[in-house]
């Protein structure tokens, strides 16, 4: 096991976990990467209707949950201009 570097913490650049998915245990997952010394979480947008769920989560700690807006590449449709 890795020995943690002094006053170190962790950065996760790439989470969505205010995806549907994960809404049942969010609060407990926002717990376990606390605990795991995790500062803060990026979090990219996958399109309009995922905005108000991503502002939700930045709202409970904005210094550690850091919304990014834009349009996820895995949701650019030939509509996607809508």
């Amino acid at each position: 096991m890795l020995k943690p570097i002094e006053n170190s913490f962790w950065i996760d650049t790439h989470a969505h976990v205010y995806s549907t998915e994960f809404k049942s245990d969010l609060d407990a997952a926002l717990a376990r990467s606390v605990d795991a010394n995790v500062r803060k979480i990026f979090m990219p947008n996958i399109d309009h209707a995922s905005i108000d769920a991503l502002m939700e989560v930045e709202i409970k700690s904005p210094t550690n949950y850091m919304p990014m807006m834009g349009l996820h590449p895995c949701s650019v449709k030939r509509d996607f201009e809508k």
